[in-house]
């Protein structure tokens, strides 16, 4: 009896164990979303510049769950690309001097980015309807 008694005592603080890891690699891989997405704020400002100005921080506050479970499928999907190692070494590199350089210069990147994939946008319809049509 005391033998499988300390066998599910064992099992039971290994599965425990195990859910402590889950919970600080999803910690990072949260983290890791969250810094890599910052350009989440610069796609959306286009939507809060429409909204009246007293109007936009209940928005903002509104829209917070929607993000924080778009934050939640980025982690789960960072984690199937990426191991708990992998994403300590990213956070590590977006702590480094280059990396917040990095992260700093995202949002100008991101709203060049959006300009310049309208532009190519503007430019690749008319051959696509070219293409429809015939």
């Amino acid at each position: 009896m005391k033998k499988i008694t300390l066998i599910l005592f064992l099992m039971v603080a290994s599965i425990a164990f195990a859910q402590d890891q889950k919970t600080e690699y999803e910690k990072d891989a949260i983290e890791l979303v969250k810094l890599s997405n910052n350009s989440v704020e610069v796609a959306l400002e286009p939507i809060y510049s429409t909204l009246e100005e007293t109007k936009r921080e209940e928005f903002k506050k509104e829209i917070q769950p929607v993000l924080e479970n778009m934050y939640q499928k980025f982690s789960k999907m960072y984690m199937e690309e990426f191991s708990h190692e992998d994403i300590k070494g990213i956070l590590k590199f977006y702590d480094s001097e280059l990396g917040k350089k990095l992260l700093d210069g995202q949002a100008e990147v991101m709203k060049k980015s959006m300009a310049i994939g309208q532009e190519f946008s503007m430019e690749v319809m008319p051959i696509y309807q070219k293409y429809m049509q015939n």
